[in-house]
């Protein structure tokens, strides 16, 4: 099986929201088995698992990929099925991230495994998507993981030590309905949700004076992304949901930011819910050098949130394919970049594990 057919074989499965996550990682098994790997599931049902595939003894090199992918709409290509045109390889999921684990299954295919003198590991998580289920579920065995880890998500080949954290909030804010004709004897709960997004929207410029230049946006930022209140015109409204995020560039933030959120949520009558909440990965790599020289590229931090997260590990890098069209409508790669990240893995490879 070639590289693209093997790349086709991976979309081919609808992991949307993890709906083929076990055909997908059996199918994967069966691949590593003939490799030699050894494999270990871990289990959250009969459909959902995160696996362990380890060659050799004493791993040096983990990579870590997720199987799960968000939805489609309107796509001009087929979304089971990778299709080639313009350079590119079109397909759900072929960017975030099966175009990266099927790079790796290819190097690792490319390689004579016989001749490592350290251990290799693939591990492959469920739900990355929506609330890292997976990768909490791995937090209790990740002494089996080696130190260094390589997590293939897309970054267009540019080496990436750090990635933001996320904590995402619901407000249910509580008014007082009646009809419109005896509006002041209400609450407006959309008003209350206005007043308070405007005490947010203060406060999230305050966060912009902290600030990490590895960032390409170097600050903590906020965003609005649900309001859900009232019914018909007529009536005053008597709740109102909101639902927002801060993505973060510090650890030490969350807690502040938890506490400035609460104060300002006391304000009214109103329910706080913490629906996520994960630190940004550690910014540290002792190999640095190495990937600025294998991708010629500076090692830089991305704002998008990653399961590096919750991996207590010195030698985490992102690296994966390009460009980064995650979520996007007809997602793709370049044929190019998926060839130079073939390479690439295989470096990685023989760096830490010959």
């Amino acid at each position: 099986m070639n590289k693209i057919e093997l790349l086709n074989k991976l979309v081919s499965f609808n992991t949307i929201n993890d709906k083929g996550n076990s055909k997908m990682i059996n199918w994967i098994s069966v691949y590593l088995e003939e490799l030699g790997f050894s494999l270990k599931r871990i289990n959250d049902s009969d459909d959902k698992s995160c696996l362990i595939a380890t060659y050799g003894s004493n791993p040096n090199l983990t990579f870590l990929g997720h199987t799960d992918t968000v939805s489609y709409s309107n796509w001009k290509y087929a979304p089971f099925k990778v299709t080639i045109e313009n350079g590119n390889l079109y397909g759900l999921g072929v960017c975030d991230m099966k175009g990266g684990i099927s790079a790796f299954l290819t190097a690792i295919t490319n390689i004579d495994l016989k001749k490592l003198k350290r251990g290799i590991q693939i591990v492959l998580t469920f739900d990355e998507e929506k609330s890292f289920e997976g990768i909490k579920l791995l937090t209790n065995h990740l002494n089996l993981l080696s130190k260094n880890i390589l997590i293939g998500e897309p970054t267009d080949l540019i080496p990436v030590i750090g990635t933001k954290g996320c904590i995402e909030y619901k407000i249910t804010f509580t008014g007082k309905g009646t009809h419109f004709s005896n509006v002041v004897d209400g609450v407006n709960a959309i008003v209350e949700c206005n007043k308070f997004i405007n005490d947010l929207l203060k406060y999230s410029e305050e966060l912009k004076k902290e600030q990490n230049s590895l960032f390409n946006i170097p600050y903590t930022t906020m965003n609005i992304g649900i309001i859900n209140g009232g019914s018909v015109i007529n009536i005053v409204p008597d709740k109102c949901e909101l639902v927002f995020d801060f993505r973060t560039i510090d650890k030490k933030q969350h807690e502040i930011i938890k506490d400035q959120v609460l104060k300002l949520v006391n304000k009214y009558d109103a329910i706080l819910t913490e629906i996520t909440n994960v630190y940004p990965s550690g910014i540290k790599n002792e190999n640095i050098k190495f990937y600025e020289n294998l991708t010629n590229k500076k090692v830089t931090c991305f704002n998008y949130v990653t399961e590096a997260s919750f991996l207590d590990k010195s030698n985490n890098i992102i690296l994966g394919p390009g460009p980064n069209t995650s979520h996007e409508k007809d997602e793709y790669i370049s044929i190019d970049s998926y060839d130079k990240t073939i390479k690439i893995y295989e470096k990685i490879i023989r760096k830490y594990c010959e």
